[in-house]
């Protein structure tokens, strides 16, 4: 079993110290790194204060992203390896024509290495700033479809679809070697499922119970039978929150942090029910009924009551790098071959930052001697 290990990239200024940690988790063996691409975070400002989190002391705001396939681009160029990644965008802030244009630029930046990740979307980062938030997962089907008629044409082309329209329209850029950057689709619906096996190059899903995993990946395996394509070719990943603890009672601890219950806000209405919770909001998912600015203090500590740190446990991998590592061989077992580790252990103790992203190294470290065993010399 060999599980390859991405590194989460640095998201905020300075920009040179991004580049820097892209560099050193090259050198430490890590495989990918990441970054989201988020306008709006996840918290609400009515919390962001020393109340909560002593963060708020050395970050004026829980909203401070870099714009990701700009970095991608630049760490691309600064590494010879690691691979850059999204996790990821959406169609619906970026047309698909620009886009097709910007990642096959980072691609040649990187030489090869780019991952374009893409989902249907978070209302938070769309409806606020004036854009449609309707059909997200039809806007993304035919969203690829304008993509990949741009990649492999050489001359103009037209397309006439529910939500985009071209009219001669040509991007003379040329693929990397000619190979179209990789596509991982963040499913977990039946209709994303159906369309990251039709169309994906991997599969990028938030984190669930292994069972739960293995269930879906056949579901993207089925389809991709159907399409005619090669279903183990599809690269099956996992963004996974991490949240590092040397011990039982520290990681209770972190759990119950309330930075780390809001982040469970994403989950759908089955997570709050695997732990005897109900969802703060109808039809459970924060993707689509949860808009950070707009939330009171108020509004945040009704919405935390509804998140016990239970579903914090039960949502990221967690404990020590073995434990950690036993987790993801569960997962390989499933038929996972690649995982994001999205540390937030700093969200809840700002001190265990570094204890936290040398104990991800060493699980990095444990997976790539499993793959040493596994592969005979």
């Amino acid at each position: 079993m060999s599980i390859t290990v991405g590194f989460p990239g640095q998201i905020m200024p300075p920009a040179t110290r991004a580049i820097e940690m892209a560099q050193r988790a090259e050198a430490n063996g890590f495989d990918s790194v990441w970054w989201p691409d988020h306008l709006m975070g996840w918290h609400p400002d009515s919390v962001w204060n020393e109340d909560f989190t002593p963060l708020a002391a050395v970050q004026d705001n829980p909203h401070m992203y870099f714009e990701p396939l700009t970095m991608m681009g630049a760490a691309g160029a600064a590494t010879e390896r690691i691979r850059v990644g999204t996790c990821v965008t959406e169609v619906m802030r970026r047309h698909p024509a620009m886009l097709a244009q910007h990642i096959v630029t980072v691609d040649h930046l990187s030489q090869g290495r780019a991952i374009l990740g893409l989902g249907s979307g978070e209302r938070l980062n769309v409806e606020p700033y004036g854009m449609d938030w309707r059909k997200p997962v039809g806007r993304l089907s035919e969203g690829l479809e304008v993509m990949r008629l741009l990649w492999k044409s050489d001359k103009p082309v037209d397309f006439h679809g529910d939500f985009f329209q071209l009219e001669d329209a040509i991007m003379g850029l040329p693929t990397y070697q000619g190979e179209d950057p990789d596509i991982w689709l963040a499913s977990h619906g039946p209709r994303m499922l159906a369309l990251a096996g039709r169309e994906a190059d991997g599969w990028l899903p938030t984190y669930m119970a292994p069972e739960d995993y293995a269930a879906k990946l056949g579901v993207i395996r089925e389809h991709a039978e159907r399409a005619d394509r090669d279903p183990m070719a599809i690269v099956p990943s996992m963004l996974a929150y991490t949240m590092v603890a040397p011990d039982e009672e520290t990681l209770d601890r972190l759990c119950e942090h309330p930075l780390v219950r809001l982040l469970c806000v994403l989950f759908p209405a089955e997570a709050y029910a695997k732990v005897g919770a109900t969802p703060p909001f109808e039809g459970g998912s924060g993707f689509h009924s949860f808009i950070p600015t707009r939330v009171s203090r108020e509004e945040a500590e009704r919405v935390l009551s509804h998140i016990p740190g239970s579903m914090a446990r039960n949502s990221c991998l967690r404990g020590t790098a073995e434990q950690i590592a036993d987790q993801l061989r569960t997962f390989g077992e499933a038929g996972m071959r690649d995982v994001i580790l999205w540390n937030i252990t700093a969200f809840a103790d700002p001190d265990l930052a570094g204890y936290s992203f040398r104990e991800m190294k060493r699980v990095k470290q444990l997976l790539a001697a499993d793959a040493d065993v596994a592969t005979p010399a």
